[in-house]
């Protein structure tokens, strides 16, 4: 089961301070409903509860620049990610059912 204990320690923030647990735990929650959704699944196999840890810290490092492509301020510029990364989409397809409507 993905944890707000192991995505604190990948974030580098102290397990003991709960400022932001309230917005760790609803990316959480969205990682965890749109890893069912895409894979087509009822619960978190065991094989993906890093997956959800780590699609919810790459959601908590983008907030704030939510459709931003990139941004230049004089000679330095920034290009931030619009999709998940690929190793992320390799593991969630491993994983994918195919749902007959």
């Amino acid at each position: 089961m993905p944890t707000l204990e192991n995505v604190k320690i990948l974030l580098g923030i102290d397990v003991n301070d709960t400022s932001q647990d309230n917005v760790l735990n609803l990316y959480l929650s969205r990682a965890t409903n749109f890893v069912l959704n895409y894979c087509n699944l009822e619960e978190i196999p065991v094989g993906l509860d890093s997956v959800v840890e780590d699609i919810a810290i790459l959601k908590y490092r983008l907030k704030g620049v939510e459709g931003i492509k990139s941004e230049g301020k004089g000679s330095l510029s920034e290009s931030y990610i619009d999709s998940l990364p690929l190793d992320i989409i390799r593991e969630l397809n491993r994983y994918r059912r195919i749902e007959f409507i």
